[in-house]
This record gives C-alpha cells, sequence and structure tokens, in this order.
C-alpha cells in the first residue's frame, strides 16, 4: 500500500509549514489527487487521517480534490477528462475513462495529458 508512504510524505510537509508559520492548529488540508496518479483517493484519506492523530493536525478537515487530464487529438481539439467519465448512464470511476477514447471531433483516438498529480493545494492554520 503505497498510499501509505504518500500519506507519510505529505504530513511531513504539512507539519514542517505549520511550524514553520507557528501554527497552533491546522484546520484543514486540502490534497489534490490526479486521476491518472495511481491513488487510491480512499486509502490516502484513511492514512492521512490516521496521520494526523496527536499533533497540531488533530481533527484536521481532510479534502481530497480530484485533478482530470486533459484529452488531446491530433486534430487540435482539446477537453477536460471529466468529460469522458461517462458513457450513456454508465459513469466510469477509473483509469479506463482515459484510454482509447475517441475524439468528438473526428473520432480518432486522443492522448490524455496531466492528471498525475499529487500535491498540497493549501492548509489552513490557526496562528
Amino acid at each position: 500500500m503505497h498510499e501509505y508512504s504518500l500519506a507519510c510524505e505529505i504530513m511531513n510537509n504539512v507539519l514542517s509549514i505549520a511550524q514553520e508559520n507557528n501554527a497552533k492548529e491546522i484546520n484543514s488540508i486540502t490534497v489534490g489527487v490526479g486521476r491518472l496518479a495511481h491513488v487510491n483517493p480512499d486509502q490516502l484519506m484513511f492514512c492521512i487521517e490516521s496521520l494526523c492523530e496527536d499533533n497540531v493536525a488533530t481533527g484536521a478537515e481532510i479534502i481530497l480534490n480530484e485533478i482530470y487530464p486533459e484529452m488531446q487529438c491530433q486534430c487540435g481539439y482539446l477537453g477536460e477528462g471529466k468529460q469522458f467519465c461517462t458513457v450513456g448512464d454508465e459513469i466510469i470511476d477509473d483509469i479506463r475513462a482515459f484510454l482509447e477514447v475517441p475524439c468528438p471531433e473526428c473520432e480518432k483516438m486522443m492522448h490524455a495529458s496531466g492528471g498525475r498529480d499529487l500535491i498540497i493545494e493549501s492548509i489552513d492554520i490557526e496562528q
């Protein structure tokens, strides 16, 4: 479970930033998780919440934001990957949503760009 090591790295950075800013408490931590980052958001959330115990982040709200790739085609079409996560009434909630996706303009297969990020977007602290 590599989510634990990722959560440890995130929390080390969060606690370091909190210490540099003389934080008495961390209210919330917002993390952007790319849909193509090969990270299970539920496991990451559990690990971060576990690491928030017994420090200035105790009780902090953990917010995970999905980062979608941009879909690009040779014909010049650009579209946000989120729009390709549904086929008819079916919601595709995994990497399949971004593989072998035909361009709505020319029907050629598109390429996913981005969406591999794992980034601390914000930390709300009390000083």
